[in-house]
Order: C-alpha cells, then structure tokens, then sequence
C-alpha cells in the first residue's frame, strides 16, 4: 500500500511542477469564476508548498542518513595487542 501511495504522490508533485498543469488549472479556475487575483494567490501558496516539499524530499536514489552508529568494538578490550 505504501508503494502505491508513493507512486500517486511522486506523479502528482511531478505533474505540479509542470507549467501546463497550472496554466489549466488556472483556466478551469477563471472558467468557474474565481477571480484571476485568487488563482494567482492559490498558485502562489500551492508553489511555496512545493518548494518546501522539494527542500523535505531525498535525491532519487540518494538514501536518508543514517543516525551515527556506536563505534565497534574489537576483540581482546581493543588495545591492539
């Protein structure tokens, strides 16, 4: 479920990110009769959203830090004898 969940979520930032996806929606919008100051707006919080998502987000194929880890002990006390 989480793989799918992800997928939705990966192409639907993607499609965001996309000027024809808010060139559409900001003529479905005018359509219905927001006015053109509202859908500026909208797409102005809906961008600084993205933005953010875009700082939170990993690299593809970059994976998240792992907390340090203890160092590793070593046989006989570690001494090096």
């Amino acid at each position: 479920m989480n793989i799918i969940l992800a997928w939705v979520l990966h192409y639907l930032v993607a499609r965001l990110r996309e000027p024809s996806t808010w060139t559409a929606l900001s003529a479905i919008g005018i359509l219905y009769g927001l006015p053109s100051g509202t859908v500026d707006a909208v797409a102005q919080i809906v961008g600084g959203v993205l933005a953010l998502a875009g700082v939170l987000m990993p690299e593809r194929g970059h994976k998240a830090p792992v907390e340090d880890a203890p160092p590793a002990r070593t046989v006989g006390g570690g001494d090096g004898a």
